[in-house]
């Protein structure tokens, strides 16, 4: 019976850790598939549901803004990196990731 028990245990735990997508590496596509010079409109109308990005709260570094990517769903990031979506005048320019 007691082993009966841990064989379940253990087969729900597998099914939740498989069952959980991490959107990560789903995220990385989407930000180098955005074209380069494309503008925040277009980019903030093309963001994935599975994304929080803080486009309230941009980061201005001399000619750069830095739009943090707060949240990808599925994402246990251990490193604790961070991602920004880089613009210069307006203007996409790629992902950055920083620790």
């Amino acid at each position: 019976m007691k082993r009966t028990i841990i064989n379940f245990i253990t087969l729900i735990l597998l099914t939740i850790l498989i069952g959980c997508k991490n959107y990560y590496n789903d995220m990385i596509e989407w930000t180098a598939r955005i074209e380069i010079g494309s503008d925040i409109k277009t980019v903030k109308d093309s963001q994935p549901n599975f994304l929080k990005i803080a486009w309230d709260k941009p980061l201005e570094i001399e000619s750069e803004t830095l739009y943090e990517i707060t949240e990808i769903d599925g994402n246990i990031d251990f490193l604790k990196m961070q991602n920004f979506l880089k613009f210069e005048n307006g203007k996409y320019q790629g992902r950055e990731s920083m620790k």
